[in-house]
């Protein structure tokens, strides 16, 4: 039986974490402006991931095996990324971006300058739906427009057809290796 409730998409929301924590405590500014954006998107009506409110703030730091499952577990269920990258993504950032493109979810990426990325950022718009909104993080309205193309995009992949991620084909399809004795 279907549910007749429809659910706001999913987006991961990506920015830099442990640089951001001085003596066991997150950055007050960095906090406010990740919350802005966190804040946002729940008022849209979607549902938000972020590492930095999974692990309060740095506060429960989880260990590596965790915070990498977890990540990837909510990246992998997510229908947008949401990634502030500033002047340059963090490595945590860096990857969340790979896995992104590597999974084909949108993404909206949030830079001061997107010409100042690497190439390989850049050139994530040749495999996936890629947004870019530059401008101050902070900015009201940069926080807005990222938002609400965010919303946009993962709306629009939460309605396609995600036919290699279905449950069923994940019980139809059998991977087996050779030499195995079936």
């Amino acid at each position: 039986m279907s549910s007749s409730i429809v659910h706001g998409p999913k987006v991961f929301l990506a920015a830099t974490f442990g640089s951001y924590v001085r003596d066991g405590v997150f950055l007050p500014e960095r906090k406010a402006e990740i919350l802005s954006y966190h804040t946002r998107l729940s008022a849209l009506g979607a549902s938000v991931f972020s590492s930095h409110v999974n692990e309060a703030w740095g506060a429960a730091g989880l260990p590596p095996e965790d915070c990498m499952r977890d990540d990837l577990r909510a990246l992998h269920a997510a229908d947008c990324l949401l990634a502030l990258v500033a002047d340059e993504p963090s490595a945590g950032v860096a990857f969340e971006l790979g896995y992104a493109a590597s999974v084909r979810r949108p993404t909206v990426l949030v830079t001061s300058s997107f010409n100042s990325l690497s190439s390989m950022i850049r050139g994530m718009g040749t495999l996936l739906e890629l947004e870019v909104v530059e401008g101050d993080l902070a900015s009201p309205a940069v926080i807005e427009k990222a938002c609400s193309v965010a919303l946009d995009l993962g709306s629009k992949c939460r309605q396609s057809d995600r036919f290699w991620e279905s449950a069923e084909v994940e019980r139809a399809l059998k991977f087996r290796s050779l030499g195995g004795s079936e």
